[in-house]
């Protein structure tokens, strides 16, 4: 990522806040686009929302250090082949993401910010994609 894109990224996490709006939209987009995802996950989605929301900080501040994303990434990767993730969801994941975001920022969410996010996200995707590919599925 170009240090524009990072800049933009922590300045519109920042402008979020807690996250809790964030996590709850993003559910209800992924849950709109995979109806079938919603088995995958508890009926209280408070523990997941939180969960989601620490990730997303996560990477946001590690944004400095593309090495130690790209192994986080591809752990990351590694998990969710056991939770039975494919490369197809990806695309409906990184979709409710922007959704989300453009429902959390309002007009915050100009185009530049968008691209940002949906490189920030390419990125993460293709590691854990890669991560998959590679891994063998749990026994």
């Amino acid at each position: 990522m170009y240090d524009l894109d990072i800049q933009r990224v922590r300045e519109s996490y920042a402008a979020i806040g807690d996250g809790a709006g964030l996590g709850r939209g993003f559910y209800a987009q992924l849950f709109r686009l995979r109806p079938d995802a919603r088995a995958l996950f508890p009926a209280d989605l408070d523990q997941q929302v939180r969960k989601l929301i620490d990730m997303l900080g996560s990477i946001v501040r590690a944004l400095d250090a593309p090495s130690q994303l790209a192994r986080d990434f591809a752990e990351l990767g590694r998990r969710h082949l056991g939770y039975g993730v494919s490369e197809e969801d990806y695309d409906d994941v990184g979709a409710a993401l922007l959704m989300a975001l453009r429902e959390q920022l309002g007009p915050a969410f100009t185009p530049e910010v968008e691209q940002a996010w949906a490189t920030l996200y390419g990125d993460l995707a293709e590691a854990m994609i890669a991560a998959e590919n590679g891994a063998s599925p749990p026994a």
